[in-house]
């Protein structure tokens, strides 16, 4: 499951020059850093256009008249189910981040981890694209989860290296969709903050209060 990412860059021309990819004048104003995006939200895509590589704004989540948004996809059975099957043939994108949050219940309560590499910089999840009314629209997908992530969810996104993200946006390669590496990633606690879609700011990514220890007398 992967359903709140962050994409903290404060420069939108310094993320397209590192994933090596044009980003149109008439998006330039439509980027802000985000610390909790949510589905719905709008987030940012690499997909393949006719002059390479372009970072170009997308919804998070596939309409679904009647239901929510579609938000992940299982890299399992996408190339097969009706709602995907098109897109992972044709449309595929990389959705660049640089974390996303899981929850694991603590102390009668649900407390959130910020996943994200051990030195900072961007991940490279896989994804699926399409055209909607009001635009782009985007899902991630997903795998079992590897061994850092079972604690917190039965699954993650699927996450790219460099190369393997260059050979997804050219072919429907199921078998780059695999669980990354643990070393990938490490899980930090956050606040509580981040648990509401209204809060989307620095504050999200603050560490959780110290906890009182009760007095013995």
């Amino acid at each position: 499951m992967c359903g709140r990412f962050t994409l903290t860059s404060g420069d939108v021309r310094e993320l397209a020059r590192e994933l090596a990819a044009r980003v149109a004048e008439a998006h330039l104003g439509l980027y802000r850093p985000r610390y909790n995006a949510a589905p719905t939200d709008l987030g940012w895509i690499v997909r393949s256009g006719p002059d390479g590589r372009e970072l170009v704004p997308a919804r998070f989540g596939f309409s679904a008249p009647g239901r929510p948004a579609l938000i992940n996809a299982r890299s399992e059975t996408a190339a097969r189910l009706p709602a995907f099957r098109r897109a992972f043939s044709e449309a595929r994108c990389l959705v660049p981040v640089d974390g996303f949050y899981e929850w694991v219940p603590e102390d009668g309560g649900r407390r959130p981890r910020w996943l994200h590499r051990p030195g900072g910089g961007l991940l490279l999840l896989a994804g699926l694209w399409r055209p909607e009314a009001d635009g782009l629209s985007f899902v991630i997908l997903t795998t079992p989860s590897n061994g850092l992530v079972s604690g917190l969810h039965g699954r993650m996104p699927a996450i790219l290296a460099p190369e393997q993200g260059e050979a997804w946006l050219a072919h429907p390669d199921g078998s780059l969709l695999a669980p990354a590496p643990e070393e990938w990633l490490v899980a930090t606690p956050v606040g509580s903050r981040v648990n509401s879609v209204l809060h989307d700011d620095p504050e999200c990514l603050a560490p959780p209060p110290k906890r009182r220890q009760g007095s013995l007398f």
